[in-house]
């Protein structure tokens, strides 16, 4: 690295006090510019010498100073390293500016690294700061930052005093020649979040807080909350959070407000995932509210979320295959009203609610007496009797001589028992002789015989010959 001289300029008395060491006193201060890239440089120089000549490097020129006291001074350029101000006495002072160039190093961690000199001798001997022939008597170098830097570390090759105030540090030292430093500054970190103060927008950042090239806190997922404390890191875009950084959920059902189709929930409710409460059965009635929580699947219900029963007999109309029964009637599992005798009339309108099994009803519920006997056709054993006969407890008309002739057809109904008898019920007189058969000693009587009491043929003169065959009637 080559040395420059403008920062720390070579100073070489010309004129020579009477006595052999003068006292040299050197005030340098360095102003920092803004950008660190250059400086600010007020040298002042006191000695009892009559004049002095002033060197810096060729890259300096007289119209880079800014500053140059006394006023009376001569410009040399002639020399091959150096420039140089010539001044008729012991004392001057000079303000000019100057880039640092390769004694400034920027490092990756952005820290910057001042170093004065390589150590490395001119062909005088000298290297840094230096004064011939003699030491400085004092020396005082003095660097003033802006705000926005802070020294990290310095050092010297010589001993010394070191003061670091706010913004400045300066180094005092006494009886020295060949100074040389090395200074490490950086911008301001003060929230030391690794972005600079001056690129901070968010300058009070916590420590231990991971923050964005602006230096603010990460905020991930954009919800308006730090990554730092934000207790729901992936928030949906656009969400609103609350200040742990999850989204609202206004009615605390943990389904977030934004997907929340039932925002006003009441505490403690189980919902489903729209934030709605449940409704198990799917009844569109909610559980809390649901008096029939097992309601059929597309059942149509009431507001208590029972099914509905049309006919209020106790079966819901989806179940109910007599919709309309009669109101408080007593029904069956399938909401039909009873037929206890299951003969086809219900027991609400049956008059005959005992009716044997499989017998025919009428509309009352009561068995059929087709013939209107008032014998029921079930117990009738004579189906047919004609209208207005009396009958007997089976239904048939009485026989009462037990000719086989009903007393309602029976001509002789005191017929004896065991007497054939013809269809009027009369008992049978074969021979025709007037003399029923049950009486008649004599079957055979010829047609229009005359016959006796027995039905025998009269043998009136009593000679053994029937009057029907007796010649002689009169013997």
């Amino acid at each position: 690295m080559r040395l420059n001289f403008s920062l720390f300029a070579i100073l070489i008395p010309i004129l020579f006090a009477p006595h052999a060491h003068a006292a040299v006193t050197s005030d340098t201060i360095v102003y920092l510019n803004d950008d660190a890239a250059g400086y600010l440089l007020h040298r002042t120089l006191r000695t009892d010498n009559t004049s002095y000549d002033f060197h810096v490097e060729k890259s300096v020129q007289l119209e880079d100073f800014y500053y140059i006291s006394p006023n009376q001074h001569e410009w040399n350029t002639d020399g091959e390293e150096v420039n140089t101000l010539h001044f008729n006495q012991g004392h001057f002072s000079v303000i000019y500016a100057q880039p640092f160039g390769d004694r400034l190093v920027l490092g990756e961690d952005g820290v910057h690294t001042f170093t004065s000199s390589d150590g490395v001798p001119r062909a005088n001997g000298h290297f840094g700061i230096w004064h011939h022939p003699e030491n400085f008597t004092h020396l005082n170098y003095t660097w003033v930052l802006p705000a926005r830097f802070e020294v990290i570390d310095y050092s010297s090759n010589r001993d010394g005093e070191w003061v670091q105030r706010t913004n400045t540090l300066s180094f005092y030292t006494d009886d020295v020649n060949d100074v040389t430093f090395r200074i490490r500054f950086r911008e301001r970190d003060s929230d030391a979040d690794g972005v600079v103060d001056r690129s901070d927008r968010c300058p009070d950042t916590a420590s231990g807080v991971p923050v964005d090239a602006l230096g603010c806190p990460l905020d991930s997922d954009a919800d308006g909350v730090i990554d730092f404390i934000d207790q729901c890191a992936d928030t949906a875009a656009d969400a609103r959070v609350d200040a742990r950084g999850c989204e609202l959920d206004s009615d605390a059902d943990g389904v977030a407000d934004r997907l929340d189709l039932c925002p006003q929930t009441a505490a403690g409710l189980p919902v489903n995932d729209q934030g709605c409460e449940l409704d198990s059965d799917g009844d569109r009635v909610v559980d809390s509210q649901d008096q029939c929580p097992d309601t059929r699947a597309n059942a149509t219900v009431d507001r208590n979320g029972c099914e509905l029963d049309g006919d209020k007999d106790g079966v819901v109309d989806g179940l109910d295959d007599c919709p309309s029964s009669t109101p408080m009637a007593a029904v069956d599992l399938h909401g039909c009203e009873l037929d206890t005798d299951g003969d086809g009339v219900i027991d609400a309108r049956d008059r005959c609610p005992g009716t044997v099994p499989a017998a025919k009803v009428d509309g009352l519920g009561c068995e059929l007496d087709s013939d209107g006997d008032g014998v029921k056709d079930s117990a009738d054993l004579c189906p047919d009797t004609v209208a207005g006969a009396k009958v007997d407890s089976n239904g048939c008309e009485p026989d009462s001589d037990a000719d086989g002739v009903k007393d309602s057809a029976d001509e002789c109904p005191n017929t004896v028992s065991g007497a054939k008898v013809d269809a009027r019920g009369c008992q049978l007189d074969s021979d025709g002789d007037g003399v029923k058969d049950s009486s008649d000693q004599c079957p055979n009587t010829a047609a229009g015989a005359k016959v006796d009491a027995n039905g025998c043929e009269l043998d009136s003169d009593a000679d053994g010959v029937k009057d029907s065959a007796d010649k002689c009637p009169n013997t």
